[in-house]
């Protein structure tokens, strides 16, 4: 845990800083690319910020489980980029961090809260945010939000994408044959399977719970279950070869989790990441699955499965095209092996 401060650049004297709000969605799916590194706004709505703000990072609580918000991270703009001619771009965030545990409503402190700009009615939130989701704060008020809070670069083995398991009633929850299905919600950019709407994945019949209860990472053998039988229906349906598990069938040295085909009968070799947390980057990636990636006769997919709400029986998917690489993906090394000399 470090204080903020040590994390982010030094302030200016005319620090500008700003809350930005994550999970904007339109027709069930993201309407902008929202991840812990970028954020994606239309100046025409909101044409203040700048690069070398500081911003926190907001989800509304019309996008929580008890409808409460959270104020979760934040970072520092490093450069923003025009999109189209259409108003639209996109800032690249750094230094990015997270708050553990969050500044959450109805917690006294943010409740009582005495903001310098804004002015918030005693006992309710209305009319407080701004409605498209972007809100200026001062640096007097980001200072005091920020005080007593701990914040987790991101990066660090603290903020791991994998470092939330599947806890036994939430497995439980979910062997329950009534259990309804996963839906799926594709992230808007991708690429690779042109997935434009929300999706209904009927899972329950086809998981193996037995692999997901004796695994070690739960959460991880429950996203490979999920893209399995994604990608057993889509062959069924386009009437493609079947795909085959093969970390379940053949053991984890390959480097990938399925071998899948394509219209062209072109061997695809995918590997699943899954995790509970609300970010599509900053997953582990090994050495082998690294070097797997690189194989020219298939194809590397990554299907990153993320925001995993057992609950409510979503999560969302963002595919990855291989290979791992220092050209199309920033790798940070997290993890060293010591010899004595």
């Amino acid at each position: 845990m470090q204080d903020v401060f040590k994390i982010l650049p030094e302030a200016t004297e005319d620090q500008k800083v700003f809350i930005f709000d994550y999970g904007k969605k339109e027709n069930g799916e993201l309407k902008y690319k929202d991840d812990i590194t970028s954020y994606e706004w239309n100046t025409k709505r909101f044409n203040k910020v700048e690069v070398g703000a500081f911003i926190l990072s907001r989800i509304p609580g019309k996008n929580t489980k008890d409808r409460k918000f959270e104020i979760y991270g934040g970072g520092y703009v490093e450069k923003i980029e025009t999109i189209d001619d259409k108003g639209n771009v996109v800032a690249t965030i750094s230094h990015a961090f997270t708050i553990n545990p969050p500044i959450k409503q109805g917690e006294a402190f943010i409740e009582n809260f005495v903001w310098e700009n804004k002015k918030k009615k005693e006992g309710t939130w209305e009319h407080f945010w701004n409605q498209y989701g972007m809100n200026t704060i001062t640096f007097n008020d980001f200072k005091n939000l920020m005080k007593n809070v701990r914040c987790v670069p991101v990066g660090t083995p603290l903020n791991s994408f994998s470092d939330i398991d599947l806890l036994e009633e939430e497995i439980e929850e979910l062997s329950n044959p009534t259990s309804k299905s996963f839906e799926i919600i594709y992230k808007k950019n991708n690429d690779i399977d042109n997935t434009k709407e929300k999706k209904n994945v009927k899972i329950i019949k086809k998981i193996d719970w037995k692999k997901v209860q004796d695994s070690k990472d739960k959460i991880g053998a429950l996203g490979e279950e999920i893209v399995f039988d994604i990608l057993t229906q889509k062959a069924e349906e386009h009437n493609l070869k079947m795909p085959v598990h093969v970390s379940k069938e053949e053991g984890d040295g390959a480097g990938y989790d399925i071998r899948a085909w394509d219209k062209d009968q072109k061997e695809l070799h995918i590997e699943v990441k899954a995790s509970k947390g609300r970010y599509s980057d900053g997953f582990e990636i090994t050495r082998n699955e690294i070097e797997a990636s690189k194989n020219k006769d298939h194809p590397y997919i990554i299907y990153r499965v993320y925001n995993l709400d057992i609950e409510n029986r979503n999560c969302s998917i963002e595919i990855y095209q291989g290979p791992v690489t220092d050209e199309t993906f920033k790798l940070e090394a997290t993890k060293f092996i010591v010899y004595k000399k």
